[in-house]
């Protein structure tokens, strides 16, 4: 059952702190303050994580305007530095021999790597050209057409498109159709103040560079700064010099334990349930515990499962987990000597049973 209240329960040491106890995490405004991980004392006390498997932050790579051409740069790259995925929002009347757009068949593949194909609307404004259909059509059109290609595939992220019209885009009319959304290049903000259906996003050329520390990427993971613990969105066009050495990929595969390289749409789903969601403990035994993780969002759309973390009865040495009749990832660490797990389960979908293996 959805509970009435937005109910935070993160991984922080410091308090967090809510503006707002109903605020809509689809809008700007802080509505609460990172801090650092924290760690359950006692057995049976359970958390929501703010990013999965505790990660500090997540990043993601996302690549506008198709770009077909440069898709096998990309995977390479992928392989190379630590498996990052790439998200493209494409502009679906591309595909199919316009301009660089690609294939079906090419994005089909891309989806199936482990990668992701979203929105960047039908035709990116292009007003004068037939198969315009006004601005609800460009957010409609692109999503209905990518799903009927790329079957059993989800769109719920949009880009908007920028340059010449961007003006046209509404935020209020994206939420119509898509859970989330990212603008072109902006700045960082606080972790407690993500617009998901308006992220902005940074660019390559901001990384380590301290003439645009206000997009700098490394940030995220400076404990003194505010923008600690922040989802940071890359955007590309061009790869551009595809044989020079990219520090900023090197700086992914280096961090790879800290950081959760993701996808745009899970990252932002993530980040929408965790401040609609609440753990409550409905049992605590020696030789199992069980929970229920709820949401107040629309269980048709949000079904990224959350982190949680659950400290275990002393004498555990593994876990095993089931969410309903399924069995569900859970990861046994320990912290200082005490075990805990990390669950991923999703809201709403029935009481999660962990048992000592």
């Amino acid at each position: 059952m959805k509970t009435k209240r937005h109910i935070l329960s993160l991984c922080l040491a410091l308090p967090l702190v809510l503006q707002a106890a109903t605020a809509d995490p689809k809008k700007a405004g802080e509505r609460f303050k990172a801090g650092e991980i924290t760690w359950p004392s006692s057995p049976g006390d359970a958390e929501i994580c703010m990013w999965k498997d505790d990660k500090i932050a997540p990043v993601s790579v996302t690549v506008d305007d198709n770009w077909a051409s440069e898709v096998p740069w990309w995977l390479e790259q992928s392989a190379k530095y630590g498996n990052f995925p790439v998200t493209w929002f494409i502009i679906s009347h591309k595909v199919g021999g316009r301009s660089d757009g690609g294939t079906w068949a090419l994005w089909s593949d891309v989806v199936a790597k482990g990668h992701d194909v979203q929105s960047h609307t039908h035709t990116h404004l292009q007003t004068e050209d037939p198969a315009w259909l006004g601005m609800e059509g460009e957010y409609s059109e692109s999503k209905k057409i990518i799903e009927a290609n790329i079957p059993g595939h989800r769109v719920r992220m949009l880009a908007y498109p920028g340059g010449k019209g961007m003006e046209m885009n509404s935020e209020e009319l994206a939420a119509k159709y898509y859970a989330g959304a990212r603008w072109a290049t902006g700045t960082l903000v606080p972790a407690g103040a993500i617009p998901f259906m308006g992220i902005r996003a940074v660019t390559e050329s901001s990384f380590n560079n301290p003439a645009a520390n206000w997009a700098d990427p490394k940030r995220i993971l400076d404990p003194s700064d505010k923008m600690y613990r922040t989802w940071c969105v890359m955007i590309y066009h061009g790869a551009g010099d595809k044989v020079a050495d990219r520090p900023f990929f090197h700086w992914l595969a280096d961090n790879q334990d800290k950081l959760w390289l993701s996808r745009f749409c899970d990252a932002s789903l993530y980040g929408q349930e965790r401040e609609a969601a609440a753990v409550k403990v409905t049992e605590n035994g020696p030789s199992k515990i069980e929970f229920e993780l709820t949401d107040t969002l629309d269980n048709a759309v949000y079904d990224q499962p959350l982190t949680v973390k659950v400290r275990l009865p002393d004498g555990w040495k593994a876990v095993a987990a089931t969410q309903g009749d399924q069995p569900v990832e859970a990861k046994f660490i320990t912290k200082d000597g005490s075990p805990y797990a990390l669950v991923d389960a999703v809201p709403d979908k029935g009481k999660v049973s962990l048992v000592s293996r």
